[in-house]
C-alpha cells in the first residue's frame, strides 16, 4: 500500500503539466459550450446613482424636490453573456421621471435607466419607483421700512444717564429664499447686534440675522438661504433731559424795565435727547428771540415761535412750536409821538465830515401800559443814527435810526422801523485843523 501511494504521487508529479493543460482546456471547452448552449443570461446591477433634473414646467413654476435628491437603484438586466457578464453601476445612468409633477405635493415617480457606451442589453426598471416631495420655491423680502425686519442690541448697556434713541441695521432689508412652507413660517427677521457690554457713546457693530415665527420663537432652518449675511447694527445713544422753555428779547433799550413784561410759554417745558452729554449742564431751553421793536399789541395777545433743534438733537416731546402770551395784554396800547429834531442824535460821525440832520420831525409809535403811555411826552422819545462803520462821502443819506423811550425804568417801548435823512459834506483841511485846535 505504501509503495502504491508513492508510485501514485510520483506519477502525479510527473504528469502535473499535462493535468494543468487538461484543466485549462476543459474550462475553455465548457465556456465555449455554455456560450453556444446558454448565450443569454439575466443579472442584477445595484447602486446605480439616480439624478433628478427638474422639467421646464417645474422650473416655470419654481418647483423643486424637497431636500434635493440623492439615491441609488437596482435593476434587472438581460442580454448576451459576453455583453453583460461584467457590467457594473458605472455602465448605467438613471434619472427620475418627473413628467407627472404638476405642483407641490408628494409623488411616487418612476426611474428611467439606460446603458451607456452603446452596451446592448435589456433593462427592466418596471416597478422601480421613488417617493419624493415637491415644494414651491419662493423668495420674500423683509425690511425695516415695512416693519418685517427689526434691529436689536440686548447686550448693550448705556452708561449713566444715556438712553437708547434708535437701533437700525444696514442693509435695511434681507431677501430669504426657500420652500413656500419654510418661508411663510418666517414672520419677521431680527438683526441682533453682536455687541455686548456697556457703552458711553453710540455704537456700530456686526449683526446676525435671526428668523422669528408667529409665536416669537427662533427658526433654525439650514434650507433657508439669504441674499446677505453681513449686517451692521447702529445703536444711537442720547442723553435725555426735560428743560423749561425761555425766550430772549432783542433791541431792548437800557431804559426799559424788562421785568415788567410778564409772560408765559406753552408748553412750559420740552424733553430733548442729545447725542452727547451737552445737556448735562443746561438748565433751560431758549425757544427763540423776540424783537421788542416788533412786539406790537397784536402780538401781545399771542405770539407763536417755531421750535427747532440743532442737528443730532431729538425733540422727544414732539411740540413744533411754542405759544407766548403776555399778562394784562388788554391793558397795553400804543400811541404815536412826533419827535422833534433836537431829539434826533447822530453818533460816531467821522471827524472829517460835517453831518446835518434834515429830518425836522419823526413820528414814532410807542407801545406800553395805557397809564404809562399817557404819562409820556415827545420829549421822552429819542432817535439815534449811529454812523459807526458807515463809509461816507459828500451827499444826502437816508439812514436807519434806533428810537427809544428815555425814561428810567420805563414800561414802554418803541415799535417799528425809522429812517432819518442826513446831509454829509466833507470838511476842508483848514476846518479839520480848526476843530483840532
Amino acid at each position: 500500500m505504501k509503495n502504491f501511494l508513492k508510485n501514485l504521487l510520483r506519477t502525479f508529479v510527473k504528469e502535473l503539466k499535462n493535468i494543468i493543460i487538461a484543466l485549462v482546456a476543459a474550462v475553455v471547452i465548457w465556456f465555449a459550450i455554455s456560450i453556444q448552449i446558454f448565450p443569454d443570461i439575466v443579472t442584477h446591477v445595484s447602486d446605480i446613482p439616480v439624478t433628478a433634473v427638474p422639467t421646464d414646467f417645474m422650473n416655470s413654476r419654481s418647483l423643486s424636490i424637497a431636500d434635493g435628491y440623492e439615491d441609488t437603484v437596482s435593476v434587472k438586466v438581460s442580454g448576451k453573456r459576453y455583453d453583460i457578464g461584467n457590467l457594473g453601476a458605472d455602465d448605467f445612468k438613471a434619472a427620475l421621471d418627473l413628467s407627472g409633477v404638476t405642483g407641490p405635493g408628494e409623488y411616487n415617480v418612476g426611474v428611467n435607466v439606460e446603458a451607456v457606451n452603446n452596451i446592448e442589453c435589456d433593462i427592466d426598471s418596471s416597478g422601480v419607483t421613488v417617493h419624493i416631495k415637491v415644494e414651491e420655491i419662493i423668495s420674500k423680502t423683509f425690511s425695516l421700512a415695512d416693519g418685517t425686519m427689526t434691529a436689536s442690541a440686548d447686550g448693550l448697556i448705556p452708561e449713566g444717564d444715556l438712553k437708547t434713541n434708535s437701533i437700525t441695521a444696514e442693509p435695511a432689508s434681507i431677501t430669504l429664499t426657500g420652500s413656500s412652507d419654510d418661508i411663510n413660517a418666517v414672520k419677521r427677521v431680527e438683526i441682533r447686534s453682536d455687541y455686548s457690554g456697556t457703552a458711553s457713546e453710540s455704537v456700530t457693530s456686526g449683526g446676525t440675522a435671526v428668523y422669528i415665527d408667529e409665536n416669537g420663537a427662533v427658526i433654525e432652518n439650514p434650507d433657508i438661504t439669504a441674499d446677505n449675511t453681513a449686517f451692521r447694527v447702529n445703536v444711537s445713544l442720547y442723553t435725555q433731559k426735560t428743560l423749561p422753555l425761555t425766550v430772549q428779547f432783542t433791541n431792548v433799550s437800557s431804559y426799559f424795565d424788562l421785568s415788567s413784561l410778564k409772560y408765559s410759554i406753552y408748553p412750559e417745558e420740552l424733553t430733548i435727547s442729545s447725542p452727547d452729554k451737552s445737556l448735562s449742564s443746561q438748565e433751560t431751553f431758549e425757544v427763540g428771540t423776540i424783537d421788542l421793536s416788533q412786539l406790537t399789541t397784536r402780538y401781545l395777545q399771542r405770539l407763536t415761535l417755531p421750535i427747532s433743534l440743532s442737528d443730532g438733537y431729538v425733540n422727544v416731546s414732539g411740540n413744533t412750536s411754542a405759544m407766548v402770551t403776555f399778562e394784562n395784554a388788554d391793558n397795553y396800547t400804543f400811541l404815536s409821538f412826533t419827535v422833534p429834531k433836537e431829539n434826533i442824535i447822530v453818533a460816531n460821525a467821522p471827524d472829517n465830515f460835517d453831518v446835518d440832520v434834515l429830518t425836522n420831525e419823526l413820528v414814532v409809535n410807542v407801545t406800553g401800559p395805557s397809564a404809562d403811555i399817557a404819562a409820556l411826552t415827545a420829549k421822552n422819545i429819542y432817535a439815534t443814527v449811529d454812523l459807526m462803520g458807515t463809509t461816507l462821502k459828500s451827499g444826502a443819506y437816508d439812514l436807519s435810526a434806533q428810537a427809544e423811550v428815555r425814561r428810567a425804568n420805563t414800561k414802554c417801548w418803541v415799535t417799528g422801523e425809522y429812517t432819518v435823512s442826513l446831509r454829509v459834506s466833507e470838511k476842508t483841511e483848514d476846518e479839520i485843523n480848526s476843530d483840532v485846535g
